[in-house]
């Protein structure tokens, strides 16, 4: 048995919609680049055969906050059924 995969036209479309939502999102097979503010700010990485999406937020408390927002209502929108996991990832430099 084959796993099963998202339509491409489904992964456009919410590309376009994060787009329209005032973040720039740029799509390369199941990942998805963000940014806000001309940064890049987070990427989701999609496992279809598993329903499950991962957004990595890397920016700052102001842009987590506004792919968060964004992201979850999107997903839920275009990726009915898919489990979403959030990972925050802080960067400390010495």
């Amino acid at each position: 048995m084959l796993p099963r995969g998202i339509n491409v036209k489904v992964l456009n479309r919410l590309v376009e919609d994060m787009k329209k939502s005032g973040l720039i999102a740029e799509r390369h097979s199941y990942s998805i680049r963000i940014m806000y503010r001309n940064r890049i700010v987070a990427s989701i990485h999609l496992y279809p055969g598993y329903d499950n999406a991962v957004v990595k937020l890397y920016g700052d408390e102001e842009a987590n906050r506004v792919v968060l927002e964004t992201t979850v209502e999107l997903l839920k929108k275009h990726l009915p059924g898919f489990k979403v996991e959030f990972q925050v990832i802080t960067h400390q430099f010495k």
